[in-house]
Order: C-alpha cells, then structure tokens, then sequence
C-alpha cells in the first residue's frame, strides 16, 4: 500500500504545527517553492486561530483549524476532503482493539519500525524581514527491525530558519500526534516506536531546505520553500471553512481508487491487443466543472485532462502517474501569452468543458512505464510518514508545501528503479476537431532509484507543443 503511506506522509506533514506565538491579526504569506528544477508559488492565510494554505493551482488546500483541533485537507478538483483531528486516540498496538481485519486477509505480527527525531539549534542567528531568526537543524530516521514487514532505512533532513512571529499559531498538534498509529488494514503489521532528541525552539519558518535521502544515504529528493513576502489582509472567515458540496473522505487513496473501479469499464480501449484501463477518479461533467477567469486577448490556452495510462510495472500506481503526467504539464504550459488550465471532465465531456474555458488547444497525453534492472526506489512513504507525525511544521513551510507536490511527479519519483523508463504519447486537438494538429512521443530512462523523470518529459512536451503551436 506505498499510495496509502505516501499520501498519509503528504497529509501527517502537512497536518502539524508548533508554532510560537497567538495570532492577533489576519495575515497573508507568499512563498515559494522549488523542486526539481521547478519553482512554485504557495499563499498562506492566518487568521486568529486558523490558517489556510494553497498552491498557486489550487490543486490541494490546507486549513488549519487550531480552535477545533482538527486540520482539514482538501482536493478542489475532486470536489473531496479529508478530516485529520489532532487528537488521535492511544492505542498500544498498530491494530485498534475494535478493529477486527477482514478474513481474507489475517492480521499477522511483523517486527519493530522506529523513528528517531533529533532536533539542534546551531546557535546561529540573522535578521530577516526584520525579525531575529534561529537556524535549526531536524533529522528524522527510520529503521526497521530484521523482522519488520516494512523494510526501511530512510532519513530526512530539514534545514530551516525559523522566526517568533506574532501572527504564528499555536495548535499543540505535534503532542496530539504522539499516540498516532496507521489503521489496521489485514495483513503483515509492525509496532512503531518513536524517540524524540533535542528541544529547539522553532517557529514560524521563513526558509527551509528539506532533503530526504533513500536506503543507501543518497540524496533522493529536495525542495526548498522560502518565504517572500508579509502582508496584512482583511480575511473572509469562509476561507477556512470546508466549502459548500464537497464530500468527505476517510482516505483520497481509497476514494481515488473506489471511483477508478467504477469507471474502468467505460475507460476501457483496446492497445496492442491488451485492455488498457484509463484509472481516473470520479470528475464532474463539463457543466459541473470548476469555473476559470476570461481568457485574456492574445493569449493561448491549453486544456490539460487526466492522461491516461498505458502498461505499468506491478509496483507503479497507475493513478499517480496521470495525476503527474497532469500536473507537470499545466504547470509548464506558460509563458508570457501561454496558459494551461485543468479539464476536469472525462470522455465525450473534456470537448464541452474545454469550449467552456475557452481553450484554444486540448493535449491528450498517455503515459507507461517500463521496470528497468535496478534496485528498488527509496521507499520513503512509510517511513517518513511515522517520523513526521511527531514534528511541527507551519502549512506554509516546506512540509506543507511538499504535500501539494508530492502526491503528484513526487510520490512517482518514489516509485522509480535505476533503469525504469516512462515514455509519453501527446497529442493536440482543437476543442472543436479531433484531427490532431501535433503528436510527438517522448521517453525518459532513470539513472538512478527515485528520480524523478516524470517532470522533465513534460517540460519537453510542454516546450515541444509550445514551439508547435507557433507555427500553426
């Protein structure tokens, strides 16, 4: 279950904070982040008790709702989010005492996992947008007993420089997170044990580098998330509520994975004589579908719907690799007079909702993976997943923006062997025609385990069809 315990990391990361002080004012933070070469905009919004964080696609949204304890994340998109209360009940073992797995499916005791936070203050110390900032240093590890179902030896790091701000919360929710444990879902379970080293004082982080690292110590994955600007605001306080319509979900991973199976048998086409199944999760129709502003004079738009996925690897999650085919592509689909929205619709509907967008061009993409000849990618999910629990971090830090990313090009990157190979069939079509005006393939082999190369595919598809359309 790697989808499961990689998004259940995106969400316990992003779910947590320590901060220093009470807020006394509504406050907007802009930051961004930077990973893989790509650089994106996060946009904060603290008033008294909560906070509300996004992406500047909107694509995943986290209110912080000190005063109820609780966080809530949501997936605009999918019209879903997900409840997380800080306080998780006490249990003395990874299976709930009124939880009782299923009988296919028994419940056999694996070994010990246990996580180790160290946190140090280096003592250094430098002004930054005129406050005093501590430089703190947080490692998190992970390692399995011989016995353990879960082998991992993961590390994660996190270099950040934090500040006392008036406007931080306060939500005690790295406490409420010590007695957390996974749900007990039939099969092999392991006790998980977490030691905590080191008492810095954190708080509010205006710049961060989190690097985690796979098995073999090797750097597998970074980002970094600095903060650019402070501004004061008057905040609508329906901005960090749950909005109007959208459904609750135990769990995105299931929810995505429920609404797949239903619609398999209507994405089902025949390729090289194997069925392929387009998995994507339940999307509005195109009369349903999230609203944009007017396309502005001279500008090109490109409607990006869900790829869909060819052949892939037993460990590959089909469903991520198109959320990642998706969101690389509008996001790189930009330029001075070029922009990308999402189609959210499927089938016969993606034509209307991208008339409705005023899209001038739809690209179509399929992707498929081939396993290569290496070793496993660092399987960080589920590892660092337990680590995090026990840390604060601000929405708006580095965490909380990697939460947005990483169940996109990210968590594929997870999943990647040395060798691996993704290749990605595009195509453009009008809204009004289905005569493609461009069609190119493009492919990318790993060097090495958890890389990324997801990403760098669209940035050469997204240039490719930029050229393209040039010249039409």
């Amino acid at each position: 279950m790697f989808k499961t315990t990689i998004l259940r990391f995106a969400i316990s990361i992003a779910c947590l904070s320590i901060l220093s002080a009470t807020s006394s004012a509504d406050t907007k933070v802009k930051s961004r982040q930077t990973s893989g070469g790509q650089t994106y905009e996060n946009t904060s919004y603290i008033k008294g008790k909560r906070q509300r964080s996004e992406t500047s696609g909107g694509q995943m949204i986290m209110i912080q709702q000190c005063d109820l304890r609780r966080n809530i994340q949501i997936m605009p998109q999918a019209k879903m989010y997900m409840i997380q209360p800080y306080d998780q009940p006490s249990t003395s073992s990874t299976t709930p005492s009124n939880t009782t797995a299923p009988a296919s499916q028994p419940v056999t005791k694996g070994g010990v996992v246990t996580s180790t936070v160290t946190t140090k203050d280096t003592g250094e110390r430098k002004q930054m947008f005129g406050y005093t900032a501590r430089h703190i240093i947080t490692t998190m590890e992970t390692k399995s007993s011989p016995d353990a179902c879960s082998q991992n030896n993961t590390k994660m790091q996190i270099d950040g420089w934090y500040i006392d701000a008036a406007f931080a919360l306060d939500c005690d929710a790295g406490r409420a997170y010590t007695n957390y444990k996974p749900k007990a879902s039939g099969g092999c379970q392991d006790r998980y044990e977490m030691k905590t080293i080191g008492l810095a004082k954190k708080g509010y982080p205006v710049w961060e580098k989190m690097t985690m690292f796979g098995p073999d110590g090797a750097e597998s994955f970074s980002t970094i998330n600095e903060v650019v600007e402070f501004s004061q605001a008057t905040l609508d306080p329906s901005l960090f509520e749950i909005p109007e319509g959208y459904r609750e979900v135990e769990d995105f991973s299931s929810a995505f994975s429920a609404a797949a199976a239903a619609a398999a048998g209507g994405n089902t086409a025949e390729t090289g004589g194997a069925a392929t199944v387009m998995n994507t999760p339940a999307q509005p129709s195109a009369a349903a579908a999230t609203t944009v502003t007017p396309k502005r004079e001279g500008v090109i738009r490109f409607g990006v719907p869900l790829a869909k996925t060819g052949n892939v690897a037993e460990w590959m999650n089909a469903q991520n690799l198109a959320q990642a085919v998706q969101a690389t592509l509008q996001q790189n689909l930009k330029g001075t007079n070029v922009e990308a929205v999402v189609i959210e619709a499927t089938g016969a509907g993606i034509q209307a909702e991208a008339q409705q967008k005023q899209c001038d061009y739809i690209v179509f993409a399929t992707a498929s993976h081939k396993k290569g000849g290496g070793g496993f990618g660092s399987m960080l999910g589920s590892s660092v997943g337990q680590i995090a629990s026990n840390v604060g971090y601000g929405v708006g830090s580095t965490a909380g923006a990697v939460a947005t990313n990483v169940v996109v090009a990210a968590t594929v990157a997870q999943t990647i062997k040395a060798k691996d190979e993704v290749t990605l069939d595009v195509r453009l079509e009008r809204p009004s025609s289905t005569t493609p005006s461009f069609a190119q393939t493009f492919k990318g082999k790993a060097k090495s385990a958890g890389e990324d190369i997801v990403t760098p595919l669209s940035q050469q598809a997204a240039q490719a069809i930029i050229a393209s359309v040039g010249k039409q």
